[in-house]
């Protein structure tokens, strides 16, 4: 009959040990019950054990109070490294908190990080330049007297969707179906990527002008069909071959709207962002763009 307490109380130390590799909130459940529950299985094992003609030596009383101890203290013991599980819990989530602020701060600084510009030349596949001389003989000139300043737009078909508005983060001045597109590449950029989107700040948008350096080269910023960008207001190096980490980045969504990147240039102009052939072949077709021909 003492085996059977034995066994018993062998059941019990054994859940003991079960306890200690439940998670944290039903070991404290199992526990609590546990505790509650030892004296009453322990007097209900006893009457159920023990008949009125068989009781247990005073050796084997004895025996089984020391172990009915012994488990008391187990309990005891899981209860108190239960505790410090918790706490050490409770640190780890706060070590994890400050690690993954370092991280995103890693991350948000990384925008501004010079990088060679992979496959330059092949980063525009797909659409074509909306060249000086294309832009011309769609819409004629911006302006009849052309130089290296900026001035206003006199050309009778486009001067009236001239608008200036903001776009997000930055404002320009450009045509207005320019204008609607690149919105719709801001808030794009405000969803997947709201680090960079809050960083993105502009070199400029229209201004009728010669390209620099030419004098007969009409700029696409003079029809108001261009911006150039840059991140945290540092300018890029023009014709290096190297950008910012984020302007490779902003590459992509204006491209799936349409637009042609600088860095493609035979002299690389990573900041510069245009209206492709394609898109202005669009709007002439839906009737957002006038033209001259």
């Amino acid at each position: 009959m003492p085996q059977r307490i034995s066994t018993a109380l062998g059941f019990s130390l054994s859940m003991a040990k079960i306890f200690k590799r439940c998670p944290m909130k039903l070991a404290n459940i199992l526990l609590a019950v546990a505790i509650i529950l030892a004296p009453a299985g322990w007097y209900l094992a006893y009457f159920l054990f023990f008949s009125i003609n068989s009781y247990p030596t005073r050796e084997e009383f004895v025996s089984q109070q020391e172990k009915l101890t012994a488990l008391t203290i187990d309990f005891n013991s899981l209860q108190q490294q239960i505790t410090a599980q918790g706490q050490r819990a409770a640190d780890a989530q706060t070590t994890t908190y400050s690690d993954n602020t370092e991280e995103t701060n890693g991350l948000v600084d990384i925008y501004t990080q010079v990088v060679n510009i992979a496959n330059r030349r092949e980063v525009n596949a797909g659409l074509t330049n909306s060249s000086s001389s294309y832009l011309v003989g769609v819409f004629g000139p911006p302006r009849q007297d052309l130089t290296q300043d900026c001035q206003a737009m006199t050309n009778p078909i486009l001067k009236d969707l001239v608008v200036t508005r903001d776009v997000g983060p930055i404002r320009v001045t450009m045509l207005e179906p320019a204008i609607i597109s690149l919105q719709q590449i801001f808030k794009n950029v405000q969803v997947f990527e709201p680090e960079l989107y809050d960083r993105i700040s502009t070199a400029g948008s229209l201004c009728v002008r010669l390209i620099r350096g030419s004098e007969t080269s009409i700029s696409t910023h003079a029809y108001g069909l261009s911006v150039d960008l840059n991140i945290d207001g540092q300018l890029d190096n023009l014709g290096d071959g190297k950008t910012q980490l984020g302007l490779t980045i902003l590459a992509e969504f204006f491209k799936r709207e349409g637009w042609y990147w600088g860095a493609g240039f035979s002299r690389e102009d990573s900041m510069h962002f245009q209206v492709s052939r394609e898109k202005i072949e669009t709007w002439r077709r839906l009737g957002q763009i006038p033209s001259g021909n």
